[in-house]
């Protein structure tokens, strides 16, 4: 029986290692940002700047500078591109390229659009007012979440990871599964503190 019990232990540490590497780290998530800045650029360059010069109103701005009409649409571009994306598809252009998914911190949970809403709108907001600081929480938690992460409940995965680790958990023993839960129910909350 004592040996059994190892097992079991052994089964569910080996998975509790599976999920902290399905959480997808800092420099995948950094290059696929990169790549949807670029994509936003080339958007931007190819249908707000020429619209507004046509329209004549690209110089427009309302008090300061910085509140320019050509800047308030690229900002507005940049938060309903990552809003929609992760709503509808789970995942940015650059997401995708790299395999990485947007998935609900609740396990089997569909994200909701107000997960999405604060992740990438607040939890952006926030972030890029603290000088892109908060993204890089990523590095020092164990769940590998950012502060827009924590905001919206939720976290990104390795898709390629994700995908064996579903397998592994559909073929455990109902004995070691019931340890897992046991397990992952203890840990949920600690695992996304910021420590």
């Amino acid at each position: 029986m004592e040996e059994n019990n190892e097992i079991v232990r052994t089964d569910t540490d080996y998975i509790q290692q599976l999920d902290y590497m399905t959480h997808a780290s800092f420099f995948p998530r950094f290059i696929s940002y990169i790549i949807d800045i670029v994509v936003l650029w080339a958007v931007a360059q190819l249908t707000i700047i020429p619209v507004l010069t046509v329209l004549e109103v690209r110089d427009v701005y309302f008090g300061i500078e910085a509140l320019s009409l050509e800047n308030i649409a690229v900002t507005l571009l940049y938060f309903i591109y990552f809003t929609l994306m992760t709503f509808f598809f789970k995942q940015t252009l650059g997401k995708m390229i790299l395999g990485i998914s947007v998935v609900s911190s609740k396990e089997g949970m569909k994200l909701t659009f107000g997960q999405v809403f604060f992740r990438e709108t607040v939890g952006r907001v926030i972030s890029n007012a603290l000088l892109y600081l908060p993204y890089l929480a990523v590095l020092f938690t164990d769940s590998k979440i950012g502060l827009h992460d924590y905001i919206g409940d939720t976290y990104a995965v390795n898709n390629k990871y994700r995908a064996y680790g579903d397998v592994i958990k559909h073929e455990l023993h109902p004995h070691t599964e019931r340890k897992l839960r046991e397990k992952e129910n203890f840990r949920q909350t600690s695992d996304r503190t910021f420590q």
